[in-house]
């Protein structure tokens, strides 16, 4: 009897101790003894010394390189990169680490987020050369946290302090950097304006007072002061790649002197909507057009009643 209660308990114990070491539930999550990425980054990097990310999603990729202390967006256009967003990709892979095995089962990818359509691939760039590649799925319920994995490995890690709207996009372009121009605002002297039908009317700034006539009358104040912010931070709401039809002509041009600098701000009537069309915008120095509507326009372009001191 001892013997068979012996026997009995050293299976019991046996049972426990597998069953410790290796766990299976309903999600497919398993927990081994000790991973040895736990607790660690899949690759160690040098914030000071990424020079380079490359982001490839559903088809699509986005290579993020810096050129000298700026980040641009150099695949698949040539332009200046959100820089903030670039400080905010580059402080998560210093700082992330994998806090928990997820699942080794293939059967549960897509329910972590590797599918065709949603997993992201990021490689890292250290001083030119390849740092590491991982693989991002679906953020988890809690803050800040990830589903990642080597690429095309079946084993699905938890990240903790890797936040995936930080690397993925719904649109690449979300990485360009959408401000225009910046002029100070108190720097403007001038503001012309051009319209359909010929119109044609302008502010002038008074150097003594600082006050903008329109001819000889003051010009609305709320209205100049308005003008002089959103110049201050001109920013697109998208861009245009492709090239301007050579047939086109301005429906409305803006022509600002400021500084001894005169800037013009010409837009280029190509959609077709009735109530609110969408323009091609093109500014005096810049190479890129930004692509934007009949409502942006407007917060620019200013009638001639809208600039009179009644309004």
């Amino acid at each position: 009897m001892k013997n068979k209660n012996l026997t009995l308990g050293i299976l019991l114990v046996a049972l426990a101790v597998i069953a410790y070491f290796i766990v299976y539930s309903n999600s497919g999550k398993v927990t081994t003894e000790k991973d040895k990425l736990l607790d660690s980054p899949f690759f160690k990097v040098d914030s000071a010394t990424i020079d380079k990310l490359e982001i490839e999603r559903n088809g699509k990729k986005i290579v993020l390189s810096k050129i000298g202390i700026e980040w641009k967006v150099t695949e698949p256009v040539d332009y200046k990169a959100t820089q903030p967003f670039i400080a905010s990709a580059i402080g998560d892979l210093k700082k992330y680490k994998l806090a928990s095995r997820e699942s080794d089962n293939p059967e549960f990818k897509d329910r972590f987020g590797f599918n065709d359509t949603n997993v992201a691939k990021i490689t890292v760039y250290q001083a030119g050369n390849p740092a590491g590649t991982f693989e991002m799925g679906n953020a988890t319920s809690g803050p800040s946290q990830t589903y990642v994995r080597k690429p095309g490995d079946k084993i699905i890690y938890r990240a903790d302090g890797l936040l995936r709207m930080n690397f993925v996009k719904d649109d690449l372009q979300e990485w360009r950097d959408k401000s225009i121009i910046s002029i100070p605002k108190g720097a403007v002297k001038s503001i012309e304006f051009f319209g359909p039908g010929g119109e044609n009317h302008k502010i002038v700034k008074d150097s003594a007072s600082g006050t903008y006539f329109l001819g000889k009358d003051t010009a609305n104040a709320t209205i100049a002061d308005g003008l002089m912010n959103l110049l201050q931070n001109f920013n697109t709401q998208y861009f245009y790649d492709k090239p301007l039809n050579k047939d086109l002509k301005p429906n409305y041009n803006v022509k600002v002197v400021w500084n001894n600098i005169t800037t013009e701000f010409t837009f280029y009537k190509v959609g077709t909507e009735e109530s609110n069309p969408k323009h091609v915008l093109k500014v005096t120095g810049i190479n890129q057009l930004f692509d934007v509507d009949e409502n942006y326009v407007k917060m620019l372009y200013k009638t001639k009643k809208e600039l009179s001191k009644a309004g």
